[in-house]
């Protein structure tokens, strides 16, 4: 197939790792063109709370996905995009301000440019964090507030409010390790190695593929809140610009650990279960159901009352509402966010979640994700679900502007210290080589008693 305006998104999930490729067609739409999924069980290993934590078997699977994307479209692929997101990433608010130089008296594009780069550059991140994505909130412009067109004002300064999101500079050494350690699906020897077109947030791919311009979502104020396996993400826009962010360690898996430990059953079987009451109200249950999960082998049965794992599900789903009020009011935008809460990930499918949220937020205007009309699913209408909203969000994000006053540099994150991926070598032995003569049995004992690497290995 033809590889022009090809992009691939690569979603680095807990619960699963997915590729798709799309295009950008005349219309302005992206076509997908070819997806692939590998399911991942906490056994695995892969990520723990967003960060990687098997990197041999991570790299394993990532191969395997873009291998068969690669073999599915016959393509080269060299670069993806990919996500990132872990509770230790944080915001900071940083303020810049440049004056213009020449006759001109009205704030031109390079004017915004150039302010957007001197804050970059004018913002310190503490040691050992690295710049994610330096976002644009409100302009000035003679120290007055511009609103929402800068560009064409009188003036002769120009000032800003930026959000600045900070990662770990580890994390995303580690990715950059991780995905350097993947072979590019291509020929060409000058490119041995997966390339990374671009880092995101995976909130900020979230954006791209779910608010909705029909309705000013980043204008009137949303905040999206990503519930995925073992991380929940919260992301609040308001007059255009982000303002604020939280990840916190909790989500699906929450639920099926507290139904494997509730019941005595697998995690395996926790995940039926929870499928099962995530879509059932308790209320609506009465006590005498039980459902029986049959189990390998010479394993007896296990009944269990419906209506209490439904319970279960619902209180937890309850605490993780009650965490998303207790944030919104600690960000200072509870009662300010016109068009409410837009719920996504794999979580967000459950049939009771919405009920659960409006409920406990007190917020009428809640929703589950839809997937922006952008995207042509090309027979891969099975995509459109919320927990698939990271992945289409990194399909779209190189093709539109997150910030229509500024070009897309704001989501370019800076630089990394270098990684380079150690490849093992064999020894060779040669033949002539003279070996090492047996010592005494007595002498090989003396020695292990006096060696002090053994001695403080034994004592820790």
């Amino acid at each position: 197939m033809e590889e022009d305006n090809l992009v691939v998104g690569l979603d680095i999930g807990t619960s699963k790792i997915s590729a798709v490729a799309g295009s950008l067609q005349k219309d302005g739409s992206i076509k997908i063109n070819g997806f692939v999924e590998r399911s991942v069980v906490p056994k695995d290993e892969v990520l723990r709370n967003g960060e990687i934590e098997n990197a041999h078997r991570t790299i394993e699977i990532i191969d395997e996905v873009l291998e068969e994307l690669s073999d599915n479209l016959t393509i080269n692929l060299e670069s993806v995009n990919v996500n990132i997101s872990n509770p230790e990433i944080s915001g900071h608010f940083h303020k810049g301000k440049v004056t213009k130089s020449g006759e001109n008296k009205q704030i031109q594009q390079a004017d915004v440019d150039k302010l957007a780069d001197d804050v970059r550059v004018t913002f310190k991140a503490y040691p050992g964090r690295t710049v994610l994505h330096a976002m644009p909130q409100d302009f000035y412009v003679n120290d007055v507030k511009a609103g929402e067109k800068v560009v064409g004002k009188f003036g002769v300064q120009i000032g800003g409010d930026f959000f600045f999101l900070t990662s770990k500079s580890e994390s995303l050494e580690n990715l950059y390790y991780t995905l350097k350690s993947v072979k590019a699906k291509t020929d060409d020897p000058k490119q041995p190695f997966i390339q990374i077109d671009s880092v995101l947030l995976s909130s900020v791919a979230d954006s791209f593929a779910l608010l909705d311009n029909t309705i000013d979502d980043k204008r009137n104020g949303v905040a999206i809140v990503n519930i995925g396996a073992e991380m929940m993400e919260m992301c609040i826009y308001l007059k255009n610009g982000i303002r604020f962010f939280k990840a916190l360690p909790i989500g699906g898996n929450s639920i099926t650990k507290d139904l494997a430990d509730t019941f005595h059953i697998s995690f395996e079987e926790a995940e039926i279960l929870k499928k099962i009451c995530g879509n059932i109200p308790a209320s609506s249950i009465s006590d005498s159901e039980v459902a029986i999960i049959e189990r390998k082998k010479d394993l007896a049965p296990v009944e269990i009352i419906l209506k209490n794992a439904s319970t279960v599900v619902e209180w937890r789903l309850k605490e993780m509402a009650a965490i998303v009020k207790s944030e919104l009011t600690r960000s200072g935008y509870d009662g300010m966010l016109t068009n409410g809460i837009i719920l996504t990930g794999g979580t967000a499918s459950m049939g009771i979640i919405k009920e659960i949220f409006v409920e406990v937020c007190k917020l009428k205007s809640i929703r589950k994700a839809k997937i922006s009309n952008k995207i042509n699913f090309n027979g891969h209408e099975f995509l459109n679900k919320p927990k698939y909203s990271t992945m289409l969000g990194l399909l779209m994000a190189p093709n539109y502007h997150f910030d229509s006053r500024l070009d897309n540099r704001i989501l370019k994150h800076a630089s990394v210290k270098a990684v380079e991926v150690e490849i093992p070598e064999k020894k060779t032995i040669h033949k002539s080589e003279p070996k090492t003569p047996k010592k005494p049995i007595f002498e090989m004992l003396k020695d292990l008693i006096i060696d002090k690497k053994m001695n403080d290995e034994y004592i820790n």
